[in-house]
């Protein structure tokens, strides 16, 4: 009995593998991109002969040894009705209402992520969206340290139930392309919000494109992939000298403070550090309603770097296991309904701050009840000051691992890898906030994930990508650089073919980081691809570029392309956006209220910037400053917010630069 049970298993095993097998992409609804050599392609057994039908179009291959197979087809053909697309192997799969169309992927971070729902005029486009000819396939964020074989995600046809989960500038991109061109649109998400430039690409290819963006991607990667063994040795090594210092771990059994300790009121939990104290107790009075107690409630404390024990009237809650080497994470405390009445009680926490420059940072929250960082009273019970010899003796605590999204080809083997060969038209990409900080290893971190990618797919497809917005408060110091330095940084990648740079620095809002206005995105990266790579020539595409800079005794000359029926400067507002989500506005101070174009400053020899005036004549920009009789630099829009003015007649913005004066 046993052994006929053994055979029907390794009987349907056998069945499972000989039948083919298509990826997620091959679904109802699907796009496959027009041209004269789209891939179709799947496993099935080794050796296996499939073939593939669409319309009139039909392919045939054999599995290879690993049992991938793969078939190209001339779709160039085919008309614009849906299709059904029929694949034969020992099986049979049939995929329907199959368009032949274009496809673009829409990657990046946050900025891609950002949902449709959050567009400042959500309901009235989610509303009007209903179009059968555009499909969208929103891929599920993963990770992954090796290649994976496919994502989990699913083709649609775009409609209000839908689209309000999809990337806002990805399908209001693919809104514009599909109104300019007819036909069908396909558009892939698999963007992943906060993830670095580096997450996306292979630690290989990222290895002698820079010194310092491969010493930066090698040590992350190793952090993240050694962290656990590293940890456990830690805290082995760290208890030993924990127990040769006098010292125990923190008995979290105990619940309340020394009767002799004093209690300091009106503290603030969050962004304080301590410096060896001991055991620092806080407290604090927590209203829990009738509905909470009855369902259950959440206490969000913050980001702890020691481990912290948690009580309500006296009773334990929650407790770290772990001593202060690997604690750090935030600690969240969910009390389950009817463990705790309605009304008062005491929250209480023991914290075992016994290291230097311990802190707590993010506030947390009361079951998302506004911020819960004041009003604690807290006391202290010390411990002996540790000796120098002591502290020198520390073992050296291990460094954190990165977060998943930031960590070499994590994302590239669970996101990208799985879709090649999928044919595509080209790449819109909004990221580059994560890089901020690092801008000079960014121009060698994109064109290595563009080269990779391009590899993969099998084509030099169009790369277009957005300039990071404006961002953050206004600066009156002229010599302040922000995210200049990131957005230049960004230029980079426009050494490499067929690239092209959305220039946003008049859509962002001061005070967040994800501005609302993303229709304007989608129809700057549109008219890029429609200009670039659907021919439309005549369609202007560009803010104004920076071809010249040259001295003209005191004063500095800019001659600009891309100006097209001339540059303009556009009346500045009184006003600018903090944020549109809360309609805060604060108003606008001017750098140099005189002058018809805002934005430019000048750098003598001594390096000192100063704001400068400026004036359009023709195809050019005068600037000058009294306060810089000889100009070495010019900067326009350098800073993080910058407030500035220059733009063509079509409405295109002139974007940040900084040059020297020749």
């Amino acid at each position: 009995m046993r052994r006929i049970a053994w055979l029907v298993v390794f009987a349907s095993c056998v069945l499972s593998f000989a039948d083919v097998v298509l990826p997620s992409l091959f679904t109802d609804h699907a796009v496959l991109r027009r041209s004269d050599r789209t891939p179709v392609f799947g496993k099935a057994s080794p050796g296996e002969a499939v073939s593939v039908t669409i319309g009139s179009v039909r392919g045939e291959t054999k599995a290879g040894d690993d049992g991938a197979w793969r078939v190209n087809l001339d779709l160039t053909k085919l008309g614009a009705e849906p299709y059904e697309l029929t694949v034969k192997g020992n099986n049979t799969l049939v995929v329907k209402d199959v368009l032949v169309g274009e496809v673009w992927l829409c990657s990046g971070q946050s900025n891609m992520q950002f949902s449709m729902n959050g567009e400042e005029r959500a309901k009235e486009l989610i509303q009007a969206s209903a179009n059968k000819q555009i499909r969208l396939f929103k891929i599920r964020l993963a990770w992954s340290l090796k290649a994976k074989d496919d994502v989990e995600a699913r083709w649609e046809v775009v409609d209000p139930s839908n689209v309000g989960r999809f990337s806002a500038v990805g399908y209001l991109f693919g809104k514009e392309l599909q109104a300019a061109l007819g036909g069908a649109i396909g558009l892939i998400d698999n963007s992943w919000g906060g993830s670095a430039v580096e997450s996306w690409v292979t630690l290989d290819q990222l290895r002698g494109e820079d010194k310092d963006l491969e010493q930066w991607s090698e040590k992350t990667y190793d952090t993240f992939v050694n962290y656990d063994a590293r940890r456990d040795e830690y805290i082995k090594a760290y208890d030993e000298w924990l127990k040769s210092c006098g010292r125990t771990r923190p008995d979290f059994a105990r619940n309340a403070p020394a009767q002799d300790a004093k209690w300091v009121e009106n503290q603030r939990l969050s962004q304080r550090t301590f410096n060896g104290d001991g055991i620092v107790w806080f407290k604090k009075s927590i209203n829990v309603t009738e509905g909470q107690a009855k369902s259950g409630f959440s206490i969000s404390l913050g980001q702890f770097g020691a481990p912290v024990a948690t009580y309500i009237d006296g009773k334990w809650q929650h407790g770290s296991k772990h001593s202060t080497a690997v604690a750090g994470n935030h600690v969240s405390v969910f009390v389950k309904g009817g463990t705790v009445a309605a009304g008062k009680h005491e929250l209480l926490l023991r914290v075992w701050a016994t290291e230097k420059n311990f802190r707590i940072t993010r506030p947390g929250r009361f079951s998302g009840a506004g911020t819960f960082e004041d009003g604690w009273s807290m006391c202290v019970e010390p411990y002996p000051a540790l000796t120098d010899a002591q502290l020198k003796s520390r073992p050296d605590r291990p460094a954190f691992k990165a977060d998943v999204n930031k960590v070499p080809e994590l994302l590239y083997n669970a996101l990208i890898v799985p879709l090649y060969p999928y044919a595509i038209s080209g790449t819109i990409w909004y990221q580059g906030c994560t890089n901020a900080g690092r801008p000079r290893q960014y121009p060698a971190a994109i064109r290595a994930m563009v080269r990779q990618w391009r590899k993969g797919f099998e084509s030099e497809f169009p790369f277009y990508y957005c300039q990071l917005a404006n961002y953050q408060g206004k600066n009156a110091d002229a010599g302040a650089a922000g995210w200049g330095e990131i957005r230049v940084g960004q230029e980079g990648v426009l050494t490499l073919p067929k690239t092209g740079q959305a220039i946003l620095i008049d859509v962002g809002e001061a005070n967040d980081i994800h501005p609302l206005d993303k229709l304007t995105v989608a129809q700057r990266l549109a008219a890029l691809a429609l200009n670039q790579t659907y021919g439309k020539k005549d369609l202007p595409y560009s803010g104004p570029v920076v071809k010249t800079v040259k001295a003209e005794g005191s004063k500095v000359r800019v001659t600009f392309d891309f100006v097209y029926d001339g540059l303009e400067a556009r009346q500045l507002p009184e006003t600018y956006w903090l944020a549109k989500v809360r309609n805060d506005k604060k108003p606008l101070v001017r750098n140099s209220p005189d002058s018809q174009v805002e934005g430019f400053a000048l750098c003598g020899a001594d390096g000192k910037w100063q704001w400068a005036n400026a004036s359009i004549e023709g195809n050019d920009v005068v600037v000058w400053s009294d306060a810089v009789a000889k100009p070495v630099k010019i900067r326009y829009a350098f800073q993080s917010n910058p407030t500035c003015n220059l733009y063509n007649k079509p409405g295109f913005p002139a974007g940040p630069f900084e040059k020297p004066v020749k």
